[in-house]
């Protein structure tokens, strides 16, 4: 009990003083970050395999990823966004092919319309952008505090997973629970991270 009231708390940490540095970033420098960074996902090779590929949509100051959802339908992929239930902190992959198809949802995020979404199949989902907090160089990442992600990464087990974040949120060493999603390759305006039990695969 004490160690899970420990890793709470240290992740609690993690996210307040990570939020503080993000959200003082200024919006032209999120924007310029986030191009670099889209143009490295465009480059990935799990992210151009990807025949379904789900993203997140940001909010707040998140990495962009609009860039990322248009070239992926210039390429002819399937683009899928997550449609959250905070009833149940779970959340289900929703086709779309455009951004007329969302509102704003709950926590003020835009998701698909909730009166016509195209559901998928975890299990079709060749590749997840997965949204964090804060990262640290094993792939182990700090949330927002939901586990909606901690929940959806098992049930699409063939999907990789592709953390995307600015270079200020990859922290040394990230406190990690049994349900801890782990990502295969995160994605900064400063390169790939590949952690180590990962680097047998090609990037």
């Amino acid at each position: 009990m004490d160690l899970k009231m420990d890793e709470m708390t240290d992740k609690r940490e993690i996210r307040k003083r990570i939020m503080t540095i993000r959200n003082a970033m200024p919006t032209e420098a999120i924007a310029a970050k986030s191009r670099e960074i889209v143009r490295r996902l465009m480059e990935l090779r799990e992210i151009r395999e990807a025949s379904t590929l789900m993203v997140f949509l940001n909010f707040g100051s998140e990495v962009v990823t609009d860039g990322l959802i248009e070239w992926g339908w210039a390429a002819g992929n399937r683009i899928v966004v997550p449609l959250c239930h905070p009833e149940s902190r779970e959340m289900t992959p929703c086709l779309i092919d455009s951004f007329n198809e969302l509102e704003t949802g709950h926590y003020g995020i835009r998701e698909p319309k909730a009166d016509q979404p195209r559901v998928v199949t975890p299990g079709e989902i060749d590749a997840v952008l997965v949204p964090a907090v804060a990262f640290d160089r094993r792939g182990y990442r700090v949330g927002y505090g939901g586990g909606y992600y901690d929940r959806f990464l098992p049930k699409a087990p063939r999907a990789a997973r592709i953390g995307a974040v600015f270079a200020c949120q990859i922290v040394p060493e990230v406190p990690t629970g049994l349900y801890d999603a782990k990502a295969q390759r995160i994605v900064t305006e400063e390169g790939i991270i590949v952690p180590a039990d990962e680097r047998r695969l090609p990037v």
